[in-house]
């Protein structure tokens, strides 16, 4: 009967295993000085290696970001500023010209005497402070008008008289105007003073500039006349070859449609008598108006 007893012993070691074994165990031993172990015994104890990574990491992730921003179009917004304050300088004109343009005064009508054939434009009733807008105004053949820009001008169409009445002069522009008879007669007055703005009175044949001035000016078949009681009027004919009359005080002139010369005489009768009632009466005040005629 074999003996199975060897097999449950452990094999003796190899002998240059343990050759180099005994070696090691021969030499020096080595060890860290007391300052390392010590430091490395409470970085292990207090985790402060640990913490030091952990504020590294913080610290890096709250370090802002840097991000690289584009180069600013300066040309661009100096550009676009002078752009914007040139539109608001053209709009500034833009507003001065439409407020200086605008008028301050209106032609309203003062009196009516029959009014039946009396036409005026607009479509407003006919009645005393009415404001008349432009266009063209008639008076029937046994009435009158008689209406007043402000406190400048006013003057009374007599029957049968078809006129085309301009817009007012502006604030500080589109102050001259052309008031153009084409039958009839109207007298008028500025009461004594200078108007302010230039008025021209015209017909066919003539064109009569005033200055402060009362003055008639009619239109018949065959010629135009202007008529002057005080101030100044020229007087500039339209037909012929004639120089420009500067018209004297209680003196009239006469231009004809043939174009003969023209004829300057004084005024007669009838003409002085309706002057001087102009001139007396002079410029009338204003009546207060309904707020929906304002």
């Amino acid at each position: 009967m074999s003996d199975d007893r060897r097999h449950n012993n452990p094999q003796p070691p190899d002998r240059d295993a343990g050759r180099a074994l005994a070696v090691l165990a021969r030499l020096p031993r080595s060890s860290a000085p007391e300052s390392a172990r010590e430091s490395a015994r409470m970085a292990f104890l207090h985790g402060s290696v640990v913490e030091r990574l952990d504020q590294a990491d913080s610290a890096e992730r709250e370090k802002p970001q840097q991000t690289e921003q584009p180069p600013r179009d300066t040309s661009s917004n100096s550009r676009q500023r002078w752009v914007s304050l040139l539109m608001a300088a053209a709009l500034g004109v833009v507003a001065v010209f439409w407020f200086g343009s605008q008028p301050q005064q209106d032609w309203v009508v003062m009196n009516i005497q029959t009014p039946a054939g009396i036409s005026i434009p607009g479509e407003a009733a006919l009645a005393v402070g009415h404001h008349l807008e432009s266009g063209i105004l008639t008076t029937g053949p046994e009435s009158e008008l008689a209406i007043q820009l402000g406190d400048k001008l006013r003057f009374t169409m007599l029957p049968g008289t078809s006129l085309s009445l301009p817009k007012p002069p502006g604030r500080w522009f589109g102050r001259n105007r052309r008031l153009h008879i084409d039958s009839g007669e109207i007298y008028g007055t500025s009461g004594g003073q200078k108007l302010g703005f230039e008025l021209v009175f015209s017909t066919d044949e003539l064109e009569a500039r005033l200055t402060g001035t009362t003055f008639a000016v009619f239109r018949i078949d065959v010629a135009s006349c202007v008529c002057l009681w005080e101030g100044g009027v020229s007087v500039t004919p339209l037909v012929g070859d004639y120089d420009v009359v500067h018209l004297e005080e209680k003196h009239r002139v006469w231009i004809y449609r043939d174009g003969r010369e023209p004829e300057i005489k004084t005024l007669d009768a009838n003409e002085t008598m309706k002057l001087q009632m102009t001139d007396d009466a002079g410029l009338a005040d204003l009546p207060d108006l309904p707020d929906e005629t304002k």
